[in-house]
């Protein structure tokens, strides 16, 4: 009886472990962009924080950047561009709780998440 008790509680607490981990999805990826002040050629400075809301890390964070044209490139190891898209930190984890930010001067530009990786699985 303690055996089979022993290893309920084990099963109880993985599942709770996981399924935490497979309830993120991109769209716990939350995006602000606030001008900073500063303006550069007459273009305004603009600030993106990107912030993990979920309750583990996500990788591979992609966003949409679609028309995105900044006047200077982003540093391509805060904001890499590929195609449509373009990847976060180099698709480095973005822990729980966790941001990155980047700036950018031109046009304002609403980004979005449109995928991640959670653990092993994609969500695209």
């Amino acid at each position: 009886m303690a055996f089979a008790l022993k290893y309920f509680v084990v099963f109880l607490l993985l599942s709770m472990f996981t399924q935490g981990l497979c309830g993120c999805s991109f769209g716990d990826i939350q995006i602000g962009t606030v001008r900073t002040g500063r303006e550069f050629s007459g273009q305004p400075e603009w600030r993106v924080t990107v912030i993990n809301t979920c309750n583990g890390p996500q990788k591979d964070v992609t966003l949409s950047c679609r028309g995105f044209a900044p006047l200077h490139p982003v540093q391509p190891q805060l904001l890499l561009p590929q195609g449509n898209t373009c990847l976060l930190i180099q698709g480095k984890a973005l822990p729980a709780g966790g941001s990155a930010q980047f700036t950018y001067a031109g046009e304002p530009y609403i980004f979005r998440p449109v995928g991640s990786t959670v653990g092993s699985r994609s969500n695209h």
